[in-house]
């Protein structure tokens, strides 16, 4: 008897950072545990959107990933599948436009209709499972981080220049601009540089700065040279749904993250373990003071940050997650 579960993720894009964490990195470890598993972005053409909900019927398993369809495209897809489940990893009740974070009724109204239309939800964490409770099976599966054959921070590589880092999305360069007055005000007593990984730049008086283009390829590497990363956001709905991919992305490097304290961040960051968690976004200050003048700290931290993320977050242990969640929602009735 052939065992093997048919899955298809309907996806938002190939290129699209949801897409890859959530789905395309999980693939060939799910292949591992008798998954045979292929994504798609849902097309724009009528003629191909037929072809694909057609192809839902041959699957045991259809995963929307993130994708707010219309009623009647969620009610189609629901129709020809054998079980529909929703996975989603942001808070995409809400919408966000230029830093500003705005409440859309039509969007929070399709998020409610593909919750109750699906037979589970997976979700990135505590709190997008609280807003997705409608539904009966909903699973907490964090974001995964590749672990794997990445570049390390070399500690033995001592410089004198402190270099802080931030890696992300044009989208949430506003987040960022909370912390240039405390960059500033360190800049004046501290040899430091702040480089900023995205696929663009952002201006900050009185930092010394150094912008690097995002590319697949390097920032595996360039991450590396940071000797703490940052992750600062506002207390919103929409920043409390986050799930925290910025520092396990410098974790897994090694480094020590000083993040801010919404959402599931002070899960992902133990306060003085693995970094550093701030209240409010002033005490970022104190707290990337405290590591630059105490680099056997940011070590200690680092080393304990890359230990927390292997055995928590790294694809081989969210794959198997993943996984089991898939097989055991495949045999429900």
């Amino acid at each position: 008897m052939d065992d093997t579960i048919k899955c298809l993720f309907i996806i938002q894009d190939f290129h699209l950072p949801s897409s890859r964490v959530r789905v395309l990195n999980l693939l060939p470890e799910l292949a591992k545990y008798g998954i045979e598993a292929y994504a798609t972005p849902f097309p724009k053409k009528l003629s191909a959107q037929i072809k694909l909900f057609k192809h839902c019927r041959k699957m045991d398993i259809v995963i929307l990933q993130k994708r707010l369809l219309s009623h009647l495209n969620i009610s189609l897809i629901q129709w020809f599948s054998s079980k529909l489940l929703f996975d989603f990893d942001d808070a995409i009740y809400t919408k966000q436009h230029e830093g500003k974070i705005t409440i859309s009724k039509g969007r929070f109204r399709k998020f409610a209709k593909t919750i109750r239309a699906t037979d589970g939800a997976i979700v990135g964490n505590s709190i997008l499972a609280n807003m997705a409770s409608d539904n009966p099976n909903v699973s907490i599966i964090p974001s995964a981080v590749e672990t794997r054959n990445i570049a390390l921070k070399n500690y033995e590589d001592q410089s004198v220049k402190t270099v802080i880092g931030w890696v992300g999305t044009p989208m949430n360069l506003p987040y960022l601009q909370l912390l240039q007055p405390h960059l500033a005000k360190l800049s004046e007593k501290h040899d430091i540089e702040f480089r900023i990984i995205s696929s663009e730049p952002i201006e900050m008086p009185g930092v010394n700065m150094r912008f690097i283009p995002w590319s697949l390829e390097t920032q595996e590497s360039e991450l590396a040279q940071f000797d703490i990363g940052v992750m600062p956001l506002p207390d919103s709905e929409h920043a409390a749904g986050k799930c925290g991919y910025k520092a396990l992305q410098y974790m897994a490097a090694g480094i020590p993250a000083v993040v801010s304290d919404v959402g599931v961040n002070h899960e992902i960051v133990t306060h003085n373990q693995e970094g550093m968690v701030c209240e409010k976004i002033s005490d970022f200050y104190d707290a990337l003071r405290y590591l630059i003048e105490h680099p056997e700290i940011r070590q200690k931290m680092g080393i304990a940050a890359r230990t927390k993320v292997e055995s928590k977050y790294s694809i081989e242990v969210v794959g198997k997650q993943l996984a089991d969640t898939l097989h055991s929602l495949s045999q429900q009735p």
